[in-house]
């Protein structure tokens, strides 16, 4: 049998072509149904790997790499190759820098860095690299965080390589400009990912930009929702769902931004992981677009009334803070009943039985709505130590709650008797313990104020925040054709289903809706709801994504909102986004359908509305 032989330039051929995989044969995808699985690798492949040729581990954290890092790993900061504002340095400049720190193109590349606390340095090194033209760039899955947590091989020792020659090969359609964002802004099959926090893409501005707010059209999901709790990535599932249910398809073009194309360029990596084809990352970022007043930006008008954890940290600490109270402020945990055993230091306790009738008696003595009679209520916040000029922030004291609708029911109560300046913290306690600060289990004392501060017959301050029932059924019959009730209950509360009121001690048995209401979204389950906030932190939702499923259903900021539900509690949540919005007409119903349908002196004359409207 005669044996074949290849020949010697097919043989050199097939090496060259396949040399630049051998070094990395060892490493491995961490999640596999990811569409590129192979960028995202596993710690213990990365660690079988190691001492292997070619292969190069970048360890892109800002600061630690002295200290300790994985064997082998050089230090690479993404700051040395951009300026802020302006996006990557010049090629030239590029091809200079990486070549002295020993880099080529054709090498095998794994980048690390402490994920959350980077705020996505890895993936602007991985952007970086792949725009330059390199084929074979790696993030390791769960960075320096898991790696140390699970106790794999660290050491100390400074690595450096010798100078090499970097030859870039640029591939320009991965790196966005204002320019092309501009042009293809609102366009059907174009998508912009805005990776900032809450209070960035709302309106705060906290590192130097020109103007507060977000690119018009963008869509936000923060970096920090792209981990799980021990820093790994999560799940393609879940971001496919995170992604497609905001409109982020494979068949779209898209791109992402924060501030100056760090977080973005791992929202770019995770497009790359997902198998989207037209992917780019805007490196210029906000920095940018802000600072050219020509391009359009967007922000929520009353932005600063949803406060942020570290705002109130600084607040407490005595430090200069951004829209900052005119005068006296009182920090106030909420809840719904009994007591609390988390606190922010310096909080006050506020039960929402100090603002209504107690849960067990809402809305049974008749025709009376929820809150306490004007006169009770003024001293009831005059007890509180609360005054028309005291700056309020107020926060839900529930670690992990779906709806902080306890802190929305005392704000809509106080902003009804007319204090000046509220505030609510985002994300509640939650947020202040997710950030790591201290905590206590004993509330402030209370100051009380002499007097709230109006003259005789002037409380409260804000009558038109309340709909009475005469006011609905007047909107019932017609007679205000510019105001619009708004169901904030479940679809199936909605359509006519039953609800869990009797669970918490309130007969309402009615099923239905009051004619001629707008379904204005709640979760899937009666009493907690799920539209309004996101699970993944706690945090309320992006109110553009409250707004466009309102439209939907004709709730515009031109007409007068009047929000209910069963007892008045959750829409005064509906109505907390209007005022995020600055929409300048919005009532709650507060005995909302348990008044309409059963204590109401004309209850027994009320027509309910069942089934979908959309269909029927």
């Amino acid at each position: 049998m005669k044996r074949k032989t290849v020949p010697v330039f097919l043989a050199i051929l097939v090496l060259v072509l396949i040399s630049p995989h051998l070094a990395h044969a060892k490493l491995k995808a961490s999640q596999p149904k990811f569409p590129n699985a192979k960028l995202l690798v596993s710690a213990q492949s990365v660690q079988d790997s190691l001492g292997e040729d070619n292969l190069v581990i970048i360890d892109a954290r800002t600061s630690g790499y002295d200290t300790s890092h994985i064997p082998g790993a050089i230090n690479l900061k993404f700051a040395d190759f951009f300026t802020p504002g302006v996006g990557l340095l010049p090629k030239s400049d590029l091809r200079r820098k990486l070549g002295e720190a020993g880099l080529t193109r054709t090498m095998t590349f794994v980048i690390y860095d402490n994920t959350s606390a980077s705020f996505g340095a890895a993936g602007r090194i991985f952007w970086m690299l792949e725009y330059l033209g390199c084929t074979d760039v790696h993030i390791l899955d769960g960075g320096w965080d898991k790696w140390a947590a699970d106790g794999r091989p660290e050491e100390a020792t400074i690595n450096i390589l010798p100078a090499a020659t970097f030859e870039a090969s640029v591939i320009a359609s991965r790196r966005m400009t204002k320019e092309r964002i501009s042009k293809k802004l609102n366009t059907k099959n174009f998508v912009v990912v805005d990776s900032r926090t809450d209070e960035e893409f709302i309106g705060w501005q906290l590192y130097g930009e020109a103007r507060g707010g977000h690119i018009p059209g963008a869509v936000q999901i923060p970096y920090g929702w792209f981990f799980n709790d021990n820093k790994t990535v999560r799940k393609y599932e879940t971001l496919k769902e995170m992604f497609e249910s905001r409109g982020i398809t494979r068949k779209k073009e898209v791109t992402a931004y924060c501030t100056c194309g760090i977080r973005s360029a791992f929202v770019y990596f995770l497009y790359r992981l997902m198998g989207y084809s037209k992917a780019s990352n805007y490196d210029a970022s906000i920095l940018e677009w802000a600072a050219d007043r020509s391009l359009p930006m967007e922000k929520a008008r009353n932005y600063s009334k949803l406060v942020y954890a570290q705002w109130v940290k600084d607040l407490l600490d005595g430090k200069p803070v951004p829209n900052p109270p005119a005068g006296r402020y009182v920090l106030a945990a909420t809840t719904s009943s009994g007591s609390v055993d988390t606190l922010i230091p310096g909080s006050i306790y506020i039960r929402t039985e100090e603002v209504e009738w107690p849960s067990a008696e809402a809305g049974l003595v008749e025709g009376s709505g929820n809150l306490w009679p004007d006169k009770k209520l003024k001293k009831k916040i005059e007890k509180m130590g609360i005054d028309k000029d005291t700056t309020v922030i107020l926060y839900d004291a529930a670690y992990g709650s779906a709806d902080p609708i306890s802190t929305t029911r005392v704000w809509w109560a106080l902003l009804y008797a007319g204090v000046s300046d509220l505030r609510i913290l985002n994300g509640g306690i939650t947020s202040w313990m997710d950030s790591g600060f201290d905590v206590t289990e004993k509330p402030e004392a209370r100051n009380a104020v002499d007097d709230f501060g109006t003259g005789p017959g002037e409380f409260p301050l804000h009558p038109e925040y309340l709909a009475t029932t005469d006011y609905v059924e007047e909107v019932v019959a017609g007679k205000h054709p510019k105001a619009l009730i708004v169901d904030i209950r479940s679809w199936r509360e909605y359509i006519g289903g039953p609800n869990d009121y009797a669970s918490i001690g309130i007969p309402l048995t009615a099923r239905g809706r009051i004619p001629g209401a707008m379904w204005g979204h709640w979760g899937p389950k009666t009493l907690v709801g799920g539209h309004f906030s996101d699970s993944l932190d706690s945090t309320l939702r992006s109110y553009l994504e409250v707004a466009r499923f309102w439209k939907e259903w004709e709730i515009t900021r031109d007409r007068t909102l009047i929000f209910y539900c069963g007892t008045g509690w959750r829409s005064t949540l509906g109505l907390f986004f209007g005022h995020l919005m600055g929409w300048p007409s919005l009532k709650n119903y507060d005995g909302s359908f348990l008044e309409w349908a059963h204590t109401s002196p004309n209850a027994k004359n009320h027509k309910i509305e069942k089934g979908n409207p959309l269909r029927d």
